[in-house]
C-alpha cells in the first residue's frame, strides 16, 4: 500500500543494511550457504539488504504489471541470481479479474470499497480505474513447473489476497522460515481477509508473529487528526515514550518466524540456525540474529566453530 504521494511509499521502504549484516553474510558464503527468497508483489524491487548475500542468495520476484517486471529484471541485470515473472498468485490456477486503482500498486484481486476510498483523501490511492483479465497461478504450482526447491523466505504485497497466495503455496510454506505480510486490520478492498485470517492460518502452520512495523492510520478529516499524544512501547520491561496522532489503524507490516525460530529451540541444526540468522539479519531483528549465532556454536563441529566465532566477535563488537 502507498500514501497519496506515489514518491513516498511506507510499505515499500527497504530495510537499511545494517553494519552487522557482513559479517554474517560473509559466515554463510563461507559455509556455501545459500538462500532462496521470493517476493510477492515485487514493485519497487529487493530489500538492499539482501545484495550483501552476493551469489548466496536467489531473489524471485512476481508481479502482474508485465512492463513493471521488465523494468526491474532490466535495473538488476549483471546483479546475480535474480529473476522477475509477470505473474499474479492466487489459491488456484485460471482467470482473474484485475482491479486497477488510481495509484497502480494499489492494484487488487479484490475491488477497491468505495465507501472507504471516497470518504478517505488519503486512501484515494486505492479508488478504482479500471479492470482488466489476469492469468493467476499459484506459488505451488510454480515452484513444482520451475524446479525450485526450498524457499527460505517469502515477502507479501498483493493489496488484500495475500491469504489466497498462501493457501496456493502449501507445498513451499513448509520449508519457509519467515515472513513479510502485508496485513490489514479494516477492510479498504470489499471482501478481502483481514489480519486475524492470516495469522489464524499461519499458526496453524507453526508459524508466529514477530513484530508489527508500518502501522498506517486514515480518517475521513486528516486536518483533526494532527494531534499528538504519549504512548509507549515495552521492550523486555524497558520503557519507550512515542507520540501517537489520531485516524483509525488500516494495515501494517507483520513479520512471521517459525515458532521453533522464536523460541530458538534446540531441535534445530547449527546450519538451519545460521540460515534463520541470514534472515533475521537482514530484516533488522538483531537479538535474534544474534541468539540463533550461539545456538549454531553451540552445536556446530568443531571445525565451523572457528569461523563462527569470528563472526560472532564482530556482530558483538558493532553492537557494543
Amino acid at each position: 500500500m502507498v500514501l497519496d504521494s506515489p514518491s513516498f511509499t511506507i510499505g515499500e521502504e527497504q530495510p537499511k543494511i545494517a553494519a552487522t549484516l557482513p559479517f554474517i553474510a560473509t559466515l554463510a558464503a563461507d559455509l556455501e550457504l545459500n538462500l532462496m527468497v521470493v517476493d510477492v508483489g515485487c514493485r519497487w524491487g529487493f530489500a538492499d539488504a539482501w545484495s550483501v548475500f552476493g551469489s548466496n542468495v536467489t531473489l524471485i520476484g512476481f508481479d502482474p504489471d508485465a512492463a513493471e517486471c521488465e523494468h526491474l529484471q532490466n535495473t538488476y541485470r549483471g546483479s546475480g541470481n535474480i529473476l522477475f515473472i509477470p505473474k499474479a498468485l492466487g489459491n488456484s490456477e485460471g482467470k482473474k479479474q484485475l482491479f486497477l486503482t488510481a495509484e497502480r500498486a494499489c492494484s487488487s484481486l479484490y475491488q477497491p470499497d468505495p465507501l472507504i476510498t471516497n470518504s478517505m483523501p488519503h486512501l484515494g490511492c486505492a479508488k478504482l480505474a479500471g479492470e482488466t483479465e489476469i492469468d493467476v497461478t499459484t506459488m505451488d504450482i510454480w515452484a513444482a513447473s520451475a524446479g525450485i526447491g526450498d524457499l527460505d523466505f517469502i515477502k507479501l504485497d498483493t493489496q488484500g489476497s495475500e491469504l489466497g497466495v498462501l493457501e496456493g503455496a502449501e507445498n513451499c510454506l513448509k520449508s519457509v522460515r519467515a515472513l513479510q505480510i502485508e496485513v490489514e486490520f479494516n477492510p479498504i478492498y470489499v471482501g478481502q481477509p483481514l489480519f486475524g485470517d492470516i495469522d489464524s492460518f499461519l499458526r496453524q502452520r507453526g508459524f508466529v508473529l514477530w513484530q508489527l512495523s508500518n502501522l498506517c492510520h486514515y480518517t475521513s478529516w486528516p486536518n483533526k487528526s494532527a494531534f499528538k499524544y504519549r504512548d509507549v512501547q515495552i521492550f523486555d520491561g524497558r520503557i519507550v515514550s512515542t507520540s501517537r496522532q489520531g485516524g483509525q489503524l488500516f494495515w501494517a507490516d507483520a513479520y512471521y518466524v517459525r515458532k521453533e525460530v522464536a523460541l530458538v529451540e534446540e531441535t534445530q541444526n547449527w546450519q538451519g540456525c545460521i540460515r534463520d540468522a541470514c534472515i533475521a539479519s537482514v530484516l533488522g531483528f538483531r537479538d535474534l540474529a544474534g541468539c540463533l549465532l550461539e545456538q549454531a556454536l553451540n552445536r556446530a563441529p568443531s571445525n565451523v566453530i572457528p569461523k563462527i566465532n569470528k563472526a560472532l566477535t564482530k556482530y558483538y563488537s558493532i553492537l557494543a
